[in-house]
């Protein structure tokens, strides 16, 4: 009941409460006694007007509902076929909470789940499913996350398809599950250092796979470092060390990353260079140069270059349109050319 209503029901008994005492017991009260009642009315009155008068304790917690939607339409060319098709480049929908704790701790979590446009629309594999805590000693978390490593994919990953960056997509991790992850920012610097541990993988009593990397980042430039090994299924190791480098010059940007990959039956590399051009605030291009090399010398070999041109038209900060082609020169495969068309809608709501 609200206080105006409840002020006004509690007067209406104050008067009633007498009446009916009188016919009940056949006395009168005195203009003393009523005086008291009224006054201790009128305190109560006084206290709940207080109370709904008071200020709201301010939220201690964030919470953010965000997404991206990424359909995609185009033709792939390969020497032996041609396949129209309706494509999806990684949309998704997540949540991210944060809420301040004691002793200058912060607690934080997020899930973020794919929404596969290209078949029915289906909605849930995780790609991010984590919970953490943060304070002066760093960050920690436990769950599905992004590893070390994207500190060398993160700069060249600009473009607008599920595989990018084109060489670093074909040997690379980026978001592994039953993940421990740590973080430590010293001002520019960033030291980063990950364990994957599965009980159900029977090869390993321990970590199935261990990533470590530093990474300085300023508005003048960015360098990364990172080096990970990881526990193949054959039992056999592979050890990979990348390095990345990006900067920009007002509208141009460029960026390159590249990855030495030591298997225990072969040697294996990746190679991206990207640039774009905002033409605009409209309309921006995008070139891309990349080569992959697993190893191999024969036709099991899936050793390629492949390069990238993009046109995108910006609408909003939100909405963009897109023209995109790509051909993949595979050394012992067929080639492959794709050339598409998609749009992206971002959003993210704070509460």
């Amino acid at each position: 009941m609200k206080p105006s209503k409840l002020t006004s029901a509690i007067l209406v008994l104050s008067f009633a409460t007498p009446i009916f005492a009188v016919q009940a017991n056949n006395t009168a009260e005195t203009n003393d006694e009523l005086r008291t009642e009224l006054q201790q009315i009128q305190q109560r009155l006084a206290m709940l007007e207080a109370q709904e008068n008071e200020p709201s304790v301010p939220s201690d917690t964030q919470f953010n509902f965000y997404g991206s939607l990424r359909p995609t339409f185009g033709l792939t060319h390969t020497n032996s076929d041609d396949v129209w098709d309706v494509g999806d480049a990684n949309s998704r929908i997540g949540f991210a909470a944060e809420q301040k704790l004691s002793h200058g701790l912060t607690g934080f979590a997020k899930g973020e789940f794919k929404v596969d446009i290209k078949n029915d629309g289906d909605f849930g594999d995780a790609r991010l499913a984590y919970v953490g805590i943060e304070g002066l000693f760093g960050r920690f978390a436990i769950g599905k996350q992004a590893v070390t490593q994207e500190m060398i994919s993160d700069p060249v990953d600009i473009f607008n398809r599920s595989g990018t960056p084109l060489a670093y997509d074909s040997a690379s991790p980026f978001r592994v599950n039953n993940l421990v992850t740590y973080r430590k920012q010293f001002g520019d610097i960033l030291f980063s250092a990950d364990g994957q541990f599965d009980g159900d993988n029977k090869e390993s009593n321990g970590s199935d796979f261990v990533n470590a990397g530093v990474r300085y980042k300023t508005d003048f430039i960015y360098i990364a470092a990172a080096f990970y090994n990881k526990e193949l299924e054959d039992g056999t190791n592979e050890n990979t060390l990348g390095v990345t480098l990006s900067k920009s010059f007002d509208s141009l940007y460029l960026a390159a990353a590249y990855q030495d990959i030591d298997k225990d039956d072969a040697d294996g590399s990746t190679l991206d260079v990207v640039a774009s051009y905002a033409i605009n605030e409209s309309y921006k291009v995008k070139l891309g140069v990349s080569k992959y090399d697993d190893g191999g010398n024969d036709v099991t070999s899936k050793t390629y270059n492949a390069y990238n041109t993009t046109l995108e038209w910006h609408l909003t900060s939100m909405f963009r349109t897109f023209v995109e082609y790509q051909k993949t020169d595979y050394e012992y495969l067929e080639t492959n050319d794709q050339i598409m068309i998609g749009m992206r809608y971002n959003f993210d709501y704070k509460f």
